[in-house]
């Protein structure tokens, strides 16, 4: 608490600044050059690669490795401890100093070994922490600590401004894991060494996972407070597939055919150590940087490699590892620039699409790729049976950094990810399926709508904090809901990048994307001037929305845990804080302490406040969750009416559903027509008439069977 009070103080002195420069003007879209203030919306980015730094490798020439199997030290339980180890990230590289999970230094890897866990058969886990010399002695951090951010504080240093030499704080999470507060490593709960300093949310040594929901692609990464960014990018990650055999799509790709890909950055010092930068914008974090972007690309931990594949169909579970870049990819013939073979995207974070979807289509080069934010997951076939043997395909990279107006990705470096050969079959036939197969449940009428706003703060070389809704990590809970209801979570981004907002315990279905003004940003920090601030005020948001809503992307529309929330946009979520496979309850306590999480997986983000309490309580009465729910199909007159040029449309929904709004003209002509997907309760779509002629529409909205007619007037 005291390092919390020290640290707010040095951003409200940051912030007082801001509010001058605020009120000086009525339209921000950024701070000026030199200025303390709140980041709006910009374009201006402040990339971090550095194509020069470190040696020159050589691509392409290391073939892919393939994580293993992590053993079982009995049935269905795991020692698995973190190790500081030696691994040769590239054959023209001397070996680099990493960390990984495993059974001992001899098993232990970057990235670690894979967990199979089948559903429905739990399993515990004892985690270690033997960052250690040869003689028991706690190891420091090869990579900078920066102590003025709220983290760990293992020696209770408080805030300072030297870096850190003590031993290592770690505490494991299983992202995307439907388990007990207890086990699911709390950003409080580090240990360090033997279990000699424990964290505030500390609980226990062995953790449990009981497999329960649906099977998917999740991973388990370090999670301590103020050093994931650190301890991830020493090398703290692995894959922990959940499988329902008998229960899943027949005949996908498998055996050698399916393969986990897990896809990060780096940067090399010449001596082949790991840099991370001393990346200071600003003074008053001497070793923290807003975001990091290397000029090395790493799969599996091997920079650069390549893989042979056979004229058959693969299975790809790809992971986005990395600590801030956002991949944009696809497959290209380097040489003759021919594109394909299309991606088949199958499964999301929480499981199988209801059908697959077409990523990359050769056929079109406006084709949507696949476009994985940190810590996303994409499940993808691609079927290589019509690429002559022989044939090179590059997957490279267009994602921009920051996503998604920042600096492109350059071809030379960040521009390519790995390389894939094709050569001679083994002769025996390929008889797998490109197929998906899980049906979206409806989540029920959210009790609860949540309206949240991610916010930058800035000071004269670039952001000093980001924070969710303006509070800070250690603030009172916000975020409480009750076991068992769904709740709508609009998130409104005035930041100028793409956040990947990540939930714990839960996995989600996202709902649309929608433009919102850019005045609400103004407007939102004259409302809250002091931020960070236990007292937030929430503003209207029908007045500020442009547009209509728009779908998740086709690959998005399945269960989701992280989600990528765009600039200058508000993204809808729907959340229910029950178990995924829609039992009533869980078959743990999820109230219990130290509760859930949830933050931007941009890890210097979370790091630096981005992250949030995610406290659940008990249920009370079943009825009380009834209380605000629309009884019927209503719609409202349109909002202003007259209007110029802008109006709202509103209408009731007794449950979820489709609907479509359409405008006519007096001719009866339609000249906009808009399909939605919303949970039940209210909905808003806002209507720019820019072009129209002044006089008398009519707007009919039909959902769910049911129709309404209503008419409004244009007045230029």
């Amino acid at each position: 608490m005291k390092h919390n009070k020290l640290l707010k103080s040095v951003l409200m002195m940051a912030m007082w600044a801001a509010v001058i420069c605020t009120a000086a003007f009525s339209f921000v879209l950024a701070a000026e050059p030199g200025t303390i203030g709140p980041r709006i919306i910009d374009d201006v980015v402040e990339p971090y690669d550095d194509v020069d730094a470190g040696p020159i490798l050589t691509k392409f020439i290391d073939p892919l490795p393939i994580p293993g199997v992590m053993p079982q030290a009995a049935p269905n339980h795991y020692e698995i401890g973190a190790y500081q180890i030696q691994q040769q990230l590239h054959s023209q590289l001397p070996l680099t100093t990493v960390w990984g999970y495993g059974t001992s230094p001899a098993t232990a890897g970057y990235p670690a070994a894979t967990i199979e866990a089948v559903r429905g058969v739990p399993i515990t886990v004892h985690w270690t922490n033997n960052l250690v010399d040869s003689y028991g002695n706690p190891l420091s951090h090869p990579l900078p600590v920066d102590q003025t951010l709220h983290w760990a504080d293992p020696l209770g240093t408080g805030l300072s401004m030297e870096e850190y030499y003590g031993p290592v704080p770690l505490v494991t999470h299983l992202h995307g894991g439907e388990v007990e507060p207890q086990s699911d490593g709390n950003p409080d709960g580090w240990f360090t060494p033997g279990f000699a300093i424990k964290g505030t949310g500390w609980q226990r040594e062995i953790y449990s996972y009981p497999n329960n929901q649906l099977p998917t692609t999740l991973w388990y990464h370090d999670h301590a407070l103020g050093v994931t960014r650190l301890n991830v990018y020493m090398g703290l990650a692995g894959f922990y597939l959940l499988r329902d055999p008998g229960n899943e799509p027949a005949n996908l790709p498998s055996g050698q055919y399916e393969i986990p890909l897990v896809i990060q950055d780096r940067m090399f010092n010449e001596d082949g150590s790991l840099l991370y930068p001393e990346m200071s914008v600003n003074p008053a974090h001497p070793y923290w940087g807003p975001e990091f972007f290397g000029n090395v690309i790493l799969v599996n931990g091997k920079v650069w490699p390549y893989l042979n594949v056979e004229p058959k169909k693969y299975r790809f579970r790809i992971l986005n590892g990395s600590n801030a870049r956002v991949y944009v990819m696809r497959l290209i013939n380097p040489i003759t620039k021919v594109l394909g073979p299309a991606f088949w995207q199958i499964g999301t974070d929480g499981g199988y699409l209801p059908m697959p979807v077409m990523l990359n289509d050769p056929t079109s080069i406006k084709s949507p790729r696949l476009v994985l934010a940190p810590g996303e997951r994409a499940d993808v076939i691609i079927d290589f049976s019509a690429i002559p043997v022989g044939t090179n395909l590059l997957l490279d990279n267009s994602g921009k950094t920051p996503f998604p107006k920042g600096t492109p990705a350059d071809p030379r470096t960040t521009g390519q990810i790995m390389l894939f050969r094709v050569v001679p079959s083994d002769g025996m036939p390929d008889l797998s399926v490109i197929a998906a197969g899980s049906t979206l449940p409806n989540l029920g009428t959210p009790v609860v709508t949540r309206q949240l706003t991610l916010i930058e703060l800035m000071g004269p070389g670039g952001p000093l904090a980001m924070f969710l809704d303006g509070h800070m990590w250690d603030g009172m809970p916000t975020e409480t809901p009750m076991v068992g209801t769904t709740e709508l979570w609009e998130v409104v981004n005035i930041t100028a990048d793409a956040h990947p907002i990540h939930l714990h315990l839960v996995q989600f279905q996202p709902l649309n994307r929608q433009l919102i003004s850019p005045a609400y940003a103004t407007d939102w920090m004259m409302a809250n001037p002091e931020v960070p601030s236990d007292d937030i005020e929430t503003l209207p948001l029908a007045p500020y929305l442009q547009g209509w809503p728009s779908l998740p992307d086709a690959n998005e529309r399945g269960w989701k845990d992280t989600f990528r929330m765009n600039p200058r946009e508000v993204s809808r979520i729907l959340v229910r804080f029950a178990p995924q496979d829609g039992s009533p309850s869980y078959d743990f306590d999820p109230t219990a302490e130290p509760g859930y999480v949830w933050h931007c997986h941009i890890l210097e983000h979370e790091d630096n406040e981005m992250m949030r309490p995610l406290q659940l309580t008990a249920p009370t009465d079943p009825m009380a969750t009834l209380e605000g729910e629309p009884k019927s199909f209503e719609v409202a007159n349109a909002f202003p009416n007259p209007f110029n040029p802008v109006t709202n449309i509103s209408f009731s929904l007794p449950e979820a559903g489709v609907w479509k709004i359409q405008i006519f003209n007096v001719l009866g002509q339609r000249v906009k027509e808009i399909e939605g997907l919303s949970p039940a309760g209210d909905v808003s779509a806002a209507w720019n008439a820019v072009g129209e002629a002044s006089g008398v529409y009519f707007y009919t909205v039909e959902a769910n069977g049911m129709i309404e007619k209503r008419k409004m007037m244009l007045l230029k």
